[in-house]
């Protein structure tokens, strides 16, 4: 008994294959007698038609040679004979050793004969002397000629029968072919036949199970789950109709068991995520939300509802929500400072937003979850030591100016001369004080634009106006360093209207500290280029020892360093002034390296940069 889809598909197969062995040995078979007949016109025929023709042009030329010798041209006339007559002597011993048709053996011995007598007759004719012309003329005309005529005819017969050979064989071959085209046409036409039948009967027997196999699968996804398709035989299509009806049986015995169990999970949730303090709201990759707890409703005005609902985030959450839905890393929560303020029951809370992609077990993105963390009374007391830093940095500001005054005064030697000693050390205090004024000017702009009371005077200019006055203000120092410094601006306008004091400031701290960190014979480079959506990133790129990867997410914090930096003096808030600007034009900063090969700081000025708006 045929248990397997396997062997009935052989035996199905197997007739189709024994139709074209059988018509390829057919095939071959014909192409053989076709071929062995076109070698029989070329091997038995053509061979003798050459020669035929070879005889009678060498007899022809042997003719033409005694004229010459009629003519008084004795020497070409000798030449030309002798080697015609070398000539036909070949082409008769071919047609001798080639008579393959009835009656050419005898035109053969005719020509040998012939050929003979004709050679005899010639040196006959040599032998008179050239000055007896007419005497040669009147042998030519009576000995000569009347054989050149018979051997000519006879070489024509033998031309003749041989080609009417190959005529002969050439109806013989086409008749062949085409008796073997029309029984080949109809072996086809059967073997199509017969194919179609065996086709149609084996889709039949694959096809009928697999349609109800369909059936009750399309039975299943309409929620009709008693489906039950017949196993009519024992091969894998049987076994296919087994494990669907045992498939079916255990989905309704599951629909039986766990019908209220995802309604509990959806429950279960839900209350897990109001029990949060926090607001948290879940999107699905659309953007629509489908879950959010009370917390979320009275500070975001999120709607809940046991569907997704379009929502439309707040604008400090739109660019990390959309880029987690586009497939980038999530957003953490950063520093206190970038806290978002929202109101809850009538009261100004601070809080710090969390964006997390919900992935699947494939890393297939489900949605996004969004957890606003409390943070109100972090942010009051990073305000309340904002406003201490402010204030001390101003109360420090104003001794410190005078005490830079009076070593000023010193240094002048205005109150006495001094000697090389005292020299050095107010020089040495000259240079701390400097250091320390520095620090209290960062300190106090810091404060500044964090509270949000800077006021930002846009002007209009254009990307390499920045980057010619930036390579302008350090090219000395850079020429006293040995480093080189290049400039370049894949763009011109588009004008940027932006404050050109406060973005300098970045400038400045990039291409310093770039500096400090660039060996001599390195070189740095400061760039700009326009980005597809129409903002404008600047680069500053440095050839120096760059910057360890554990390092690079805390450098734009406040009074963090480097730790083993070469560099010396400052407190650690160049680069968080500098973020901070960036952030008040509405761009964004940030820094890639490979360590050993350099660093490059780079912001990017969104298009709305170039609005003239006060920040």
């Amino acid at each position: 008994m045929i248990t397997t889809l396997r062997i009935k598909m052989l035996i199905g197969v197997t007739p189709l294959l024994a139709l074209m062995v059988g018509q390829g040995f057919w095939a071959i078979t014909l192409f053989s007698r076709l071929g062995n007949n076109i070698d029989v016109i070329l091997r038995e025929n053509y061979r003798s038609v050459i020669a035929a023709q070879g005889m009678k042009e060498s007899l022809e030329r042997m003719d033409s040679a005694l004229w010459f010798a009629i003519g008084g041209k004795e020497a070409r006339a000798i030449s030309q004979y002798l080697e015609n007559r070398k000539r036909f002597g070949e082409q008769l011993k071919v047609e001798q050793n080639n008579v393959t048709i009835a009656g050419e053996q005898e035109m053969a011995d005719d020509l040998t004969t012939l050929h003979a007598r004709y050679i005899v007759q010639a040196e006959r004719f040599f032998q008179i002397p050239p000055e007896a012309k007419d005497q040669r003329t009147s042998f030519y005309f009576e000995q000569m000629l009347p054989l050149f005529d018979v051997i000519k005819r006879r070489a024509d017969d033998v031309l003749e029968i041989n080609q009417k050979n190959m005529m002969d064989e050439n109806d013989r071959a086409r008749q062949t072919a085409e008796s073997s085209t029309r029984w080949m046409l109809f072996a086809l036409l059967g073997s199509a036949a017969v194919a179609s039948i065996i086709a149609l009967a084996a889709s039949r027997a694959i096809l009928e199970p697999i349609r109800a196999v369909t059936r009750g699968a399309r039975g299943l996804a309409r929620g009709d789950l008693d489906q039950v398709v017949p196993a009519t035989t024992s091969d894998e299509l049987g076994e296919l109709a087994q494990a669907f009806n045992e498939m079916a049986r255990t989905i309704r015995n599951f629909r039986e068991a766990g019908t209220a169990r995802p309604l509990r999970a959806k429950q279960t949730a839900q209350a897990t995520i109001d029990s949060f303090p926090d607001p948290v709201v879940v999107v699905d990759p659309t953007g629509s939300v489908e879950r959010a707890n009370p917390a979320a409703s009275r500070v975001l005005g999120v709607a809940t509802s046991d569907g997704p609902i379009p929502w439309t985030p707040p604008p400090q959450l739109r660019r990390a929500l959309a880029d987690v839905l586009g497939g980038k890393l999530d957003s953490p929560p950063i520093g206190i400072e970038h806290a978002l303020a929202y109101r809850d029951d009538g009261q100004e809370r601070f809080f710090l937003p969390h964006v997390l992609a919900i992935r699947d077990e494939g890393q297939g993105l489900l949605g996004a979850a969004i957890v606003l963390t409390g943070v109100t009374r972090f942010s009051l007391l990073d305000q309340l030591k904002s406003d201490r830093v402010s204030t001390v940095s101003h109360e420090l500001k104003t001794p410190l100016t005078g005490l830079q005054m009076t070593v000023h005064l010193l240094l002048e030697e205005i109150v006495g001369p001094l000697n090389p000693k005292q020299t050095e050390l107010l020089l040495a205090a000259r240079q701390d004080s400097d250091r320390l004024l520095a620090i209290i000017n960062d300190l106090l702009d810091l404060t500044r634009i964090e509270q949000g009371r800077v006021r930002l005077d846009r002007d209009l200019t254009s990307p390499s106006d920045l980057i010619g006055e930036t390579v302008q203000r350090f090219e000395s120092k850079a020429r006293d360093r040995g480093v080189t410094l290049q400039g370049a601006s894949a763009i011109g306008p588009p004008w940027l209207s932006v404050d050109r004091e406060r973005l300098a400031h970045v400038f400045d701290n990039l291409v310093g500290n770039a500096l400090a960190h660039t060996p001599r014979g390195g070189t740095i480079r400061l760039r700009s280029r326009a980005k597809e959506d129409g903002s404008i990133t600047f680069a500053v790129e440095d050839s120096g020892e760059g910057i360890a990867p554990e390092h690079l997410a805390r450098i734009f914090e406040k009074f963090y360093r480097v730790p083993g930096s070469k560099s010396s003096g400052g407190a650690g808030l160049g680069l968080a002034i500098a973020r901070d600007i960036v952030e008040a034009h509405g761009g964004r900063i940030e820094a890639e390296c490979v360590p050993g090969q350099g660093t490059t700081f780079s912001f990017t000025l969104p298009t709305g940069s170039s609005l003239p708006t006060d920040n």
